[in-house]
């Protein structure tokens, strides 16, 4: 029981790394603050923890409205009081070529991808720093660190984030707060099915992937557990790729 009693807030928890990141969380003790923008998630998630309604908030919500995400921390500190561990996993994914892709569409994928992380962690650390204690888990992705053709505005907004949690990391260190990123490479979540139809492109992953396979969602979720107990009491600022090799080659 890694995180027995610890409020964990999870963004974009209706799916993929962040459903499983909810799981992970709730066997190790964590009572949970989740955040997804489907209804239809926030149901189905109630409906997997329907014996937990004292220790798991299921909130509908889009984490790029200000608005929503403000209701959503007052909400979730009338039920729990305070917060111990932050997941910014919430995000989008956005393929366009560099000269056809418009402000608009720039803008979308910063405020899902980057601002949503930004004002998130503004809301919460003020808990964390009246505790003398937290842990943020950013989510940041192998295209934060490297260049990918066609995800531009992706791979902008991704490598903002590992230079975010760097510098926050640094600001409330000597508050014992430990903010992380992780950078998962290709692995197994929402768009796993569509990215197979590409066979060339999927083959060419496999191919390039040291371990010659994708990573699967609950990967990320047991390093997230790591990031979030104890046992990662001495480790901040840092980036940890889960990649099966992908940025060692």
């Amino acid at each position: 029981m890694l995180l027995k009693d610890k409020v964990c807030i999870v963004t974009g928890s209706g799916k993929g790394f962040g459903r499983d990141i909810a799981r992970e969380f709730y066997k190790q003790g964590a009572k949970l603050a989740l955040i997804t923008r489907s209804q239809e998630d926030v149901e189905s998630l109630r409906i997997e923890f329907k014996n937990s309604n004292d220790s798991v908030l299921c909130f509908c919500g889009d984490v790029s409205d200000q608005d929503d995400v403000l209701e959503f921390i007052k909400t979730a500190a009338k039920v729990f009081g305070t917060f111990d561990v932050l997941v910014n996993n919430a995000g989008m994914r956005f393929r366009k070529d560099f000269l056809e892709t418009n402000s608009d569409e720039l803008d979308l994928v910063l405020d899902v991808n980057l601002k949503s992380v930004f004002f998130m962690c503004q809301m919460v650390l003020p808990y964390m720093i009246k505790n003398n204690s937290g842990k943020i888990i950013n989510m940041s992705s192998i295209a934060g660190t490297l260049g990918f053709q066609g995800l531009s505005s992706y791979v902008l907004s991704k490598a903002a984030i590992v230079g975010l949690t760097k510098s926050l990391a640094i600001e409330f260190a000597d508050q014992n707060i430990q903010i992380n990123a992780l950078a998962p490479g290709f692995c197994k979540t929402s768009y796993f099915e569509n990215f197979q139809a590409k066979k060339e492109l999927y083959e060419f992953t496999l191919s390039r992937t040291p371990m010659g396979r994708w990573g699967e969602s609950k990967e990320i979720a047991d390093i997230c557990v790591f990031l979030a107990s104890n046992m990662s009491n001495y480790m901040t600022g840092e980036v940890l790729k889960v990649d099966g090799g992908w940025s060692a080659g």
